[in-house]
């Protein structure tokens, strides 16, 4: 899972939507979000490790023959999943949002700072797929003021030339969107297929910066707090209040689906019940995510949701384990 999010982060910076002196950082917020997709797993494969190897080792039969039944597995597995579900909910309630607003404050202070927007002295940046290169001679040492700027912009059949002296970076508050104010510098501006060029000296002039794409659009709804989305009627936010509460759910859904999953022959190899049990935490993680979407586009109800899938689990877990008790009690 982190090298996922450092794939995906690199690629924003490489895209130059992220300012790579943030990347650790934006890494270490982002380990509340992971935690949420790993310790259910993780929890649901120990819980398999951990009966499986009673049952290879015999221990279970002769815990059967002395009266003992699936029932008695609650009460130690509840004392495991109820408080790794109680941290799980406050992570995904109260912690995950808080490292999402820290995120989205984070870039807004790195898009005024030059030094953390990663731009590396003597070298050209490529932002948006070539349209838009800059470089930099030299940045001070309030890493802000940007020293002998040069820009190419490209837009449409037109092509933008910007040298300035100097520049600092500075984000407007009330429309969010950021600027490159440049001092005593020149603008040629020409077509790609002509000879009408034009130049223009100017002693200041304010150069918008291209906006993050939607990598950080959706981090505003990640952000708020669910106080603030608990009773909302729209639909992104309501599964969004869902999938904040979902591995909270999911661990304990999981471990009771790992007893009946848990069952094996004193033969049978350590890792195949524990390949299993991920191939089915696999299948019940992708119909989460579609559901997720679903609910977030309209398609299906806030009552159904999510909801069904955690319920579905819970049944075949429950008449799995029904099933387990009738066998064991014939033989």
């Amino acid at each position: 899972m982190i090298g996922i999010s450092l794939g995906e982060l690199l690629n924003d910076i490489a895209g130059g939507r992220l300012p790579s002196g943030l990347l650790w950082t934006l890494i270490a917020l982002k380990m509340p979000d992971v935690l949420g997709t790993i310790v259910p797993l993780s929890i649901f494969v120990a819980v398999i490790w951990g009966l499986g190897r009673l049952y290879r080792d015999q221990e279970m039969s002769v815990m059967r023959s002395s009266g003992f039944n699936w029932q008695m597995m609650l009460r130690p597995l509840l004392n495991l999943l109820i408080p790794v579900a109680a941290v799980l909910l406050i992570v995904g309630m109260y912690v995950s949002p808080q490292a999402a607003s820290a995120t989205q404050s984070k870039l807004e202070d790195a898009f005024r700072n030059a030094a953390e927007w990663g731009l590396q002295t003597g070298k050209f940046h490529v932002l948006r797929s070539g349209d838009l290169v800059l470089y930099v001679e030299s940045v001070d040492k309030d890493g802000r003021t940007l020293r002998r700027v040069f820009i190419q912009q490209r837009q449409d059949d037109r092509e933008q030339v910007w040298s300035a002296e100097k520049g600092y970076y500075w984000l407007d508050q009330q429309s969010g969107n950021r600027y490159l104010t440049l001092e005593n510098g020149q603008i040629t501006e020409g077509g790609a297929d002509s000879l009408n060029f034009g130049i223009m000296n100017f002693s200041r002039n304010d150069l918008k910066l291209p906006e993050p794409e939607d990598r950080i659009k959706p981090v505003a709804l990640e952000a708020k707090k669910s106080a603030d989305i608990l009773f909302s009627t729209r639909p992104d936010e309501m599964a969004e209040l869902q999938w904040r509460v979902t591995p909270a759910i999911a661990v304990i859904v999981l471990g009771l689906l790992a007893i009946p999953l848990s069952h094996s022959s004193p033969r049978e190899g350590r890792g195949g019940r524990a390949l299993l049990g991920i191939l089915a935490y696999t299948i019940y993680a992708n119909v989460l995510y579609m559901c997720r979407n679903w609910l977030s586009k309209g398609d299906i109800p806030a009552v159904l949701g999510m909801w069904w899938v955690h319920l579905l689990v819970l049944l075949i877990a429950l008449a799995w384990l029904h099933r387990q008790g009738r066998m064991v009690g014939r033989s």
